[in-house]
């Protein structure tokens, strides 16, 4: 995949143009993606679908480099401020259980005498 921002010179078609199915084929036939302008401003980009399955999968692949760089960091963290402390990463499987142990030991104390001193 060419860098994201880049397009061949004649990889545009106007807004006039892309009104004809002929011409919008054609060029994303040959280009895989256009910017679609009216006169000198630009409105937007057109991706054939493969050109977006490639944005998908690499966009996908930037934001599981960023989440393995940031439990990199936290990792970092939680050794520094607590040695030998195990870094668990979050998951929504892990998240309801610990609410259901909340609620569960706030079911339990509610349920329970108080404690009077």
């Amino acid at each position: 995949m060419t860098t994201i921002d880049q397009f061949p010179a004649e990889a545009e078609i106007s807004v006039t143009d892309f009104r004809s199915e002929k011409k919008l084929t054609k060029s994303l036939r040959a280009h895989h993606r256009l910017r679609v302008r009216r006169r000198n401003d630009l409105l937007g980009v057109f991706l054939d679908r493969e050109e977006w399955g490639q944005l998908v999968r690499y966009v996908a692949r930037l934001e599981a480099e960023a989440e393995r760089r940031e439990d990199e960091a936290v990792c970092a963290i939680v050794a520094a401020r607590a040695p030998g402390a195990i870094f668990e990463p979050g998951s929504p499987e892990r998240t309801a259980e610990i609410e259901r142990e909340y609620e569960r030991l706030v079911a339990e104390r509610a349920a329970s005498p108080a404690v009077r001193t």
